[in-house]
């Protein structure tokens, strides 16, 4: 493959879908997402819901290409039904070096991301080394314009390209980790819970950067939040999963104001309840 189809479109397709993970260490096989389908189109933003375990992140690192991270048999993902393309790739059984070219085109933010920088690096090595591991020649000085932008974006110096995770409040680490995915100028961005760790004052930076980025861009978004101010700016359709299946979807203000499922109706209103109550570091 020599490039995956970036203006295919949709750039998600998801027919019937089931994902579960394989028994191991003596534990029983997990069926963790079952019969879900959905498109996400071209240039959209498109919110993902849903309580702890229904499944929300399985679904998006399966779509990220992601289905083994760190090669641990324990967390490889594995399709049991069903089917998925992204770029018109198809997602079942890649190839190694398919995979790696399909990633160069999607960023995943995980949900632990800015816990799991790496420790070694100061942030401006951090946010250079997707560029660096791609290729060897690339323009320096426009590149840290670049990054000086997106710093100036979530209100971190510039000083503070200088310091290591240690150094960083967890706030400011995830803040790190949101520009790191969009280093490689993504065409579509895979983020399980952007604002984790953010204080309220500074999500509607993150919420700044991801709209600054798409302006420029037009990239497509899978965003799995708990942050309405983040999903009501950003985001026009949502899906909400329940139990490893799709139970709700439609436009953002028709799910939130007018859904007929009892757990979209409380999911919506728990979001709206717990808005910006949230303590966390700046």
């Amino acid at each position: 493959m020599a490039h995956p189809v970036l203006d295919a479109d949709p750039t998600v397709q998801v027919s019937d879908l089931s994902l579960a993970y394989p028994a191991h260490a003596g534990g029983r096989a997990f069926q963790a997402v079952e019969g879900v389908s959905f498109e996400v189109a071209r240039g959209e933003v498109v919110g993902l819901l849903g309580e702890s375990g229904s499944g929300k992140s399985t679904l998006t690192r399966f779509l990220a290409g992601r289905a083994a991270d760190a090669g641990e048999k324990a967390a490889r993902i594995k399709l049991t039904g069903g089917a998925a393309t992204v770029f018109d790739v198809p997602m079942r059984r890649l190839g190694r070096r398919t995979r790696s070219r399909l990633t160069a085109y999607v960023g995943h933010l995980a949900q632990d991301a800015g816990a799991t920088l790496t420790p070694e690096l100061n942030v401006g090595d951090i946010l250079f080394e997707p560029i660096v591991e791609r290729s060897k020649h690339f323009d320096r000085e426009a590149l840290g314009e670049r990054i000086a932008e997106m710093m100036d974006i979530v209100a971190l110096p510039l000083a503070k390209l200088q310091e290591y995770p240690y150094e960083l409040s967890k706030g400011q680490r995830q803040r790190v980790a949101v520009m790191r995915s969009l280093m490689l100028d993504p065409a579509l961005l895979i983020a399980d819970e952007p604002t984790l760790g953010v204080d309220a004052n500074n999500r509607p930076k993150i919420v700044e950067l991801l709209r600054w980025y798409r302006e420029r861009t037009n990239a497509t978004m899978l965003l799995i939040s708990h942050d309405i101010g983040m999903l009501e700016a950003l985001v026009q359709e949502v899906l909400v999963m329940q139990h490893g299946r799709l139970v709700g979807q439609g436009d953002i203000n028709e799910i939130f104001r007018h859904a007929d499922h009892g757990y979209v109706q409380r999911l919506a209103q728990a979001l709206r309840a717990t808005a910006y109550d949230e303590i966390a570091d700046e």
